[in-house]
């Protein structure tokens, strides 16, 4: 018998998760074909997600040509959370 913590497939994260977490990264929602997608400003995922399959090559090259743009986006993020009071 093979014990589950032999096999590596167990330690990777589910796929369906992975990329609706890239594309709330990388803010594919204002692409997805799913109104609920770009109406609530992030991936609503199921299988794909549905932007992914509908536009790999975007994912491709947001990471490869656009990072330096989301590093940017990302630090002022950052920036305003920490600026904001903490509430009481």
């Amino acid at each position: 018998m093979i014990d589950d913590d032999d096999i590596p497939l167990f330690d990777m994260p589910d796929f369906d998760d992975t990329l609706t977490r890239l594309s709330n990264l990388l803010r594919m929602h204002r692409l997805c074909r799913r109104r609920t997608c770009r109406r609530n400003e992030g991936c609503q995922g199921g299988f794909g997600p549905p932007c992914y399959l509908q536009y790999r090559t975007l994912f491709v090259d947001a990471v490869r040509t656009e990072m330096d743009g989301y590093r940017a986006y990302w630090a002022e993020q950052r920036r305003k959370a920490k600026a904001r009071p903490a509430s009481m």
